[in-house]
């Protein structure tokens, strides 16, 4: 009786290792898959900020005109709104298609936006907390009736 007692022990042992074993191997796989979905985050971040780049480009932007309209949004210039507008004539007007009673800080949030700013930068440029950006893209999300699952800044850069 002893004797299966201790082969069952051993037989529920060996049994338990196994099973360790395969958690840890699918847990291998899911950090493995994690970073490779980091790194495609990464990629596609790095793309699409190639891509804003190469947009502002295409407008006729100059390295210079797009340092210069990235440092007034940086230093909350009342130049920047005006120098943006003259950079990209067509965004406010079609943003104001899709809707008409967006009011000027919340056109200024879309430029800002527009320049693929985080929430975090458009805190620092707009002397706001990130709560209240948060907010406001929130706002600004349902003016424009975007879904949730789409990014409110890739929409914009569309635009």
């Amino acid at each position: 009786m002893k004797l299966l007692n201790i082969l069952f022990s051993v037989a529920s042992f060996l049994m338990d290792i196994v099973f360790i074993a395969q958690k840890d191997e699918l847990i291998n796989g899911l950090i493995k898959n994690t970073k490779i979905k980091d790194s495609t985050i990464e990629d596609l971040v790095k793309t699409n900020t190639e891509l804003m780049k190469h947009q502002m480009l295409i407008n006729h932007l100059s390295e210079e005109n797009i340092q210069e309209i990235f440092s007034l949004a940086e230093n909350n210039s009342p130049m920047f709104f005006e120098k943006f507008q003259i950079f990209f004539p067509n965004f406010i007007p079609d943003i104001l298609k899709i809707n008409s009673n967006l009011i000027h800080s919340e056109l200024y949030f879309c430029a800002l936006m527009k320049l693929d700013f985080d929430t975090k930068k458009i805190a620092q440029c707009t002397n706001n907390s990130i709560r209240a950006v948060e907010s406001k893209k929130y706002r600004i999300r349902k003016k424009l009736n975007i879904a949730s699952e789409i990014n409110i800044n890739s929409f914009l850069l569309k635009i």
